[in-house]
């Protein structure tokens, strides 16, 4: 077999194992998704728990899958907005309109909410 036949058959396996997660993220319930999220926000996330956009954040929640294009990786904007729709009604993150699309922010009870662990309560309305 031809190194560039199997290069491209790994390819297509990457790219094939990256929508079945975005299948599976998008029929994620919204807390759940949400609760993943909090984690990209924080400090441990991609931008150290500085200002971040929503394609970032779809892009982290595929990390461990690089056949994702961005075309894919946008296929999860609708699901991520309704999770940072639904952290910010209870105050754990605050959107940043700079341009078009609003870059987001942990609120500083986000961040206590990440630390205590009590992120799920919270969700909850406890």
């Amino acid at each position: 077999m031809s190194p560039l036949f199997r290069r491209n058959e790994e390819k297509a396996a990457r790219k094939a194992a990256a929508r079945q997660e975005i299948e599976r993220l998008r029929g994620v319930p919204v807390d759940d998704l949400a609760t993943e999220l909090m984690q990209a926000l924080g400090p441990d996330g991609p931008t150290h728990g500085t200002s971040i956009r929503v394609q970032q954040l779809c892009e982290y929640l595929l990390r461990d899958y690089p056949g994702a294009g961005q075309m894919d990786t946008l296929n999860l904007s609708a699901p991520v907005n309704r999770a940072l729709d639904r952290l910010e009604r209870i105050g754990l993150v605050s959107p940043i309109s700079v341009t078009r699309s609003p870059v987001w922010r942990i609120t500083p009870l986000g961040e206590s909410t990440l630390t205590e662990g009590d992120l799920r309560e919270r969700l909850r309305g406890r």
